[in-house]
């Protein structure tokens, strides 16, 4: 009998050390990185190119292709992009925000197979992408303050959607589909840190917003789970970026204890099965790899 008790204690404290052995990790090799975001199988890390110009088209933009345990698969996975941003993953498509397009890859090859073009908006920074349902998703544009609605089906199509608050800058956004909730990270005016937190009802093309966070900041990707909304503050352009977590019930605000200071947290994908978060330092041309 002692012996299976012994084995039984033996197994629980392997089972806690395991759930206790997670580690940072950062991976490098990028070109200034800006988003992360899995199908399941895959991460894929979106890289503006050589020179951090988001607005530039120089034909020099990829998506690099990962493992779940970090290993680069296939550095330029997809090639020739302009200054690739946010990504999102809809039915076997990896649809990504390139300056003023939105264009789709299939994941299982990378070929292109859509493409959508918002130059009439008067858009050179098209930024954030998120699901609402199989046949819509949303995109952010930082540049005109705005978020557009797509419709995949039958013929694609856009439009903007009627907000009752201005969204200047409008940055990172994640669409709650319990819910239908809306979340808004917004990067500020003219380069300050005036940049806010808000969430609204989305129906029908109307967007019921309201802020919910206020204090300053330069605020890039946005998360939400277990009713804390997580957010990235690039603080100021050096390696001073972090992590910030907003309880909705209490208001309350903490910064995460990451294993180090970031160059310019930006749309960072959280993991909620391995309690992990896949953060681009944008500036450092690195991904950090941290629990939570």
């Amino acid at each position: 009998m002692k012996r299976y008790v012994m084995t039984f204690v033996c197994l629980m404290l392997a089972m806690q050390l395991g759930a206790c052995s997670a580690k940072s990790m950062k991976v490098e090799g990028f070109s200034s990185p800006e988003s992360v975001i899995t199908d399941g199988t895959y991460f894929y890390v979106s890289n503006v190119g050589k020179e951090l110009k988001p607005m530039d088209k120089d034909g020099d933009g990829f998506i690099s292709r990962l493992s779940a345990k970090g290993k680069i698969m296939d550095r330029q996975f997809i090639s020739g992009l302009d200054a690739p941003k946010g990504m999102t993953v809809n039915n076997g498509i990896l649809y990504v925000a390139d300056i003023d397009k939105v264009k789709g890859f299939s994941v299982s090859n990378g070929k292109q197979v859509f493409d959508l073009d918002f130059s009439a908006q008067g858009t050179s920074l098209l930024n954030d992408m998120t699901v609402v349902d199989d046949n819509t998703l949303l995109v952010s544009s930082t540049d005109v303050g705005a978020v557009y609605e797509i419709l995949l089906k039958p013929v694609p199509t856009l439009r903007k959607i009627d907000s009752n608050v201005d969204l200047v800058a409008a940055n990172g956004i994640y669409f709650e589909r319990e819910t239908g909730t809306l979340y808004v990270a917004a990067y500020g005016s003219n380069n300050k840190s005036n940049g806010f937190i808000g969430k609204g009802k989305l129906e029908s093309g109307k967007l019921d917003f309201k802020k919910i966070y206020t204090v300053g900041g330069l605020y890039d990707g946005i998360a939400v789970n277990d009713g804390k909304v997580y957010f990235s503050d690039w603080v100021t352009y050096e390696k001073k970026g972090v992590l910030k977590e907003f309880d909705l019930a209490s208001g309350k605000t903490l910064t995460l204890d990451l294993s180090e200071k970031i160059g310019g947290p930006a749309d960072f994908y959280m993991d909620k099965d391995s309690k992990m978060l896949w953060i681009p330092m944008m500036m450092e041309n690195s991904l950090l790899i941290t629990p939570y």
